[in-house]
């Protein structure tokens, strides 16, 4: 599991835009500029909202595994 992670991972890393370069493509003709650097804007504010969840998410994951490693090596010394 922790493998297919590991290429999932990498796979987004190598394989993806920030919002803000997806919505260059975008037909925005019909928008002001200040509209589209606000919808830009909103979208790398989101961008960075989910990243810091993410790395929230991940540093827990982390302690956890670190706790039950901990945890099963202990109570393996006790058996």
């Amino acid at each position: 599991m922790l493998f297919e992670t590991t290429i999932n991972e990498e796979y987004i890393m190598k394989n993806t835009k920030s919002v803000a370069e997806l919505l260059e493509n975008v037909n925005t003709s019909y928008l002001t500029d200040a509209e589209k650097y606000e919808a830009i804007a909103r979208a790398e504010r989101a961008e960075y909202i989910i990243a810091g969840i993410s790395s929230a998410v991940q540093a827990v994951k982390n302690v956890a595994i670190k706790l039950k490693s901990a945890l099963v090596s202990s109570s393996a010394q006790h058996a």
